[in-house]
């Protein structure tokens, strides 16, 4: 079968998703087991803001943790103090992912408005999920703060003996006045919480039952993949 090769909004998304300069990553939180999710945290290059990783290991397949993914009626029971999710059209009829968060106290509640993709570079490979914070792409709305940079990306990787490995990243200044200490304490706890939640999710049918013989309906179309 053909390599599909990334596409030149592709190649930008994961520019733009990898800061410039960044230190080594260094454990935040450690599991002992692999079903048990290991955070880390590193320092970026003109940010005050942290960038925070979390990686965890689970039984079920790809398919299943990118099904709960793609499923953004799901995003307020997994993702942290996300309040809803939405998709929004713009006025050229582009579709970009809205999503609305619980304020962290003192912090009011933020939303942030995004574009997202799915990228695989090989048939049965790993898939990168990538979303870019675009605070224009909607109008602002009362009662929240916009976002105004938000790089996230989830690497869905299936692994040899049927587990996978999902490691998600991310980096954001959360607008508005929040000290940027306020702002890596609260930070901290997202990968940790988003990550726990996922593997909750994915062990719900009908995400648990879907693998390469029985992948979830339109998802690999949706987004061109191949198991």
């Amino acid at each position: 079968m053909k390599k599909r090769l990334p596409s030149l909004l592709t190649a930008v998304f994961l520019a733009v998703a990898l800061p410039v300069k960044a230190d080594a990553w260094e454990v935040n939180e450690q599991g002992e087991l692999r079903t048990e999710v290991t955070t880390y945290v590193r320092s970026v290059e003109d940010s005050p803001i942290k960038q925070f990783r979390g990686v965890v290991e689970t039984p079920h397949s790809a398919l299943t943790a990118l099904a709960v993914i793609d499923d953004i009626s799901l995003c307020s029971r997994w993702i942290y103090n996300c309040q809803q999710a939405k998709y929004h059209y713009t006025d050229d009829g582009e579709r970009r992912l809205w999503m609305m968060f619980d304020g962290v106290w003192p912090a009011a509640d933020r939303d942030v408005v995004m574009q997202s993709e799915f990228v695989q570079q090989e048939p049965g490979g790993p898939v990168r999920v990538v979303s870019i914070g675009e605070p224009s792409a909607a109008p602002e709305q009362g009662g929240y703060v916009r976002i105004p940079m938000l790089n996230n990306s989830f690497y869905v990787e299936p692994l040899e003996d049927g587990w996978t490995r999902v490691t998600f990243t991310t980096h954001m200044n959360p607008g508005g006045l929040v000290p940027a200490w306020i702002a890596n304490m609260v930070a901290t706890d997202a990968p940790m919480r988003t990550l726990e939640g996922l593997k909750k999710m994915m062990e719900l049918s009908p995400y648990r039952d879907y693998s390469a013989q029985t992948p979830p309906p339109e998802l690999l179309g949706k987004h061109a993949l191949s198991f």
